[in-house]
């Protein structure tokens, strides 16, 4: 594990300054709220935005009925938006997808050049992608590596284990810190196969909190943890109700040009519940 990858683990708990620009849209474009992006960086041959959790990036049946990310910024850049302008862009070219239930770094070309340099860059393993994400294990082991390769279902709608059929990848795992009862790791690759980070850490027996497809992953209630906490008889909420799995950064390792890592601070929800864990995490009731 590189001293990057140190880096990043010390500072997840950042946050954007109140000064950082954004890409905003306006109601209905991405549901029902006009939402706003951070501007993660913005290079003249490309830019990177920090991707919420629950929207799309690209077209796929699963995610059918789920608002899209790069459609909405097409859409924006045929009509012309003076903040998309400002950016210099001539074109949209995402470089890589990442699955709609994850957040974090979102990086896209803005001219052919960038496009055909960064997706050569994807398909040389020149992106490094590093992921946090909370979670449950029974075992002591502190790293966990995991190169099974993988393929779709015939269902179309998950990722399955298959030596026959799948795509090579692999996963190293790193464990952080403790969180009460969960552990916070850092999910290493080069690969970014559609739902791998989940998949690779069901086979190792780390159960993220909030997964539903490939485990049963908790969801952190405040009554589980704070002693003497009630909801008041209302219906309670989990802290945080997304999928705890965060790209906290990217590398570019692309030979003879010197790029500096992009960096995502993760969800307000997910960095509550962090915090929460870390005061009351102790006394949980699980």
């Amino acid at each position: 594990m590189s001293s990057r990858a140190s880096a990043t683990g010390g500072s997840f708990l950042s946050s954007m300054s109140a000064s950082t620009p954004f890409i905003s849209f306006p109601e209905r474009y991405l549901g029902e709220r006009p939402v706003k992006f951070p501007l993660l960086v913005d290079d003249p041959g490309y830019f990177a935005i920090n991707k919420p959790a629950g929207l799309a990036c690209f077209r796929h049946d699963w995610n059918q009925g789920k608002p899209d990310i790069s459609m909405a910024l097409r859409r924006e850049l045929l009509n012309e938006k003076p903040q998309l302008k400002k950016l210099g862009i001539e074109g949209l070219f995402r470089a890589y997808k990442l699955d709609a239930e994850l957040s974090g770094v979102l990086l896209y070309g803005k001219t052919p050049e960038w496009e055909e340099l960064l997706k050569n860059a994807v398909g040389s393993s020149q992106l490094v992608f590093r992921f946090h994400l909370l979670a449950s294990s029974n075992s002591e082991e502190r790293s966990l590596d995991c190169d099974l390769p993988m393929a779709f279902h015939s269902n179309g709608k998950r990722m399955v284990v298959s030596h026959r059929t799948g795509k090579k990848c692999q996963s190293r795992f790193r464990f952080l810190r403790p969180y009460g009862p969960y552990g916070l790791w850092e999910a290493e690759t080069s690969d970014l196969r559609p739902h791998q980070i989940r998949v690779h850490a069901t086979e190792l027996g780390l159960k993220i909190v909030g997964e539903d497809l490939y485990a049963r992953g908790d969801r952190v209630y405040l009554s589980q943890i704070k002693r003497d906490y009630r909801p008041g008889g209302q219906e309670e909420s989990p802290i945080y109700d997304g999928l705890c799995v965060h790209l906290v950064s990217v590398d570019l390792e692309i030979p003879g040009r010197e790029l500096s890592p992009i960096q995502a601070p993760p969800p307000k929800g997910f960095q509550t519940l962090l915090k929460a864990l870390d005061r009351y995490g102790r006394g949980s009731r699980r």
